[in-house]
């Protein structure tokens, strides 16, 4: 009798144990926000705040990309190209670019060919596929999307990048 009293105790102990065990488990996961809860939160990018990027044909203003938010998943801003201008020839090694014109018009090369946008019309750029814009005699807005959160720019020159490659689309 006194053995198969032992072993209850033991048992009871253990259960105690384990019990106490998940319990502080379970405080202290409840006292730290969880990845998950990170995961849920909204950023907000106000766009009275967001000072844009200045270039010789325009600016960018970056609504969303990896410094504005670590867990971005992407590249998003809004770009304004005044009349008469045009950017560099370049290439995005890491990502598509995602066009879609807001306002105005203006032409893109993709690749060999000069294509016609106007408000309403998006274009997919793949990614490394060499392409610029230019605007006659008015301006132009769009939204600009990358499917990275780190979106790079390499300018593309004499058919080359920097590093004396020719770009290649896959």
């Amino acid at each position: 009798m006194i053995r198969r009293h032992a072993i209850v105790l033991r048992f009871l102990r253990r259960s105690l144990f384990t019990i106490a065990l998940i319990l502080a488990a379970l405080a202290i996961a409840f006292s730290q926000p969880s990845a998950l809860a990170d995961e849920t939160k909204p950023t907000l990018q106000e766009y009275e705040k967001v000072e844009p990027q200045k270039y010789p044909w325009g600016w960018i203003r970056w609504l969303m990309n990896g410094q504005i938010d670590p867990k971005a998943e992407m590249t998003m801003g809004l770009v304004h190209m005044e009349p008469n201008q045009i950017n560099t020839l370049h290439i995005h090694p890491n990502s598509a670019e995602y066009l879609h014109i807001i306002s105005g018009t203006s032409e893109h090369l993709s690749g060999d060919r000069w294509i016609t946008l106007k408000p309403g019309d998006t274009l997919r750029i793949p990614k490394n596929m060499p392409h610029q814009a230019r605007t006659k005699d008015q301006a132009f807005e769009a939204l600009i999307v990358y499917d990275t959160p780190t979106r790079q720019m390499v300018p593309v020159v004499d058919g080359k990048t920097p590093d004396g490659k020719a770009p290649r689309a896959p």
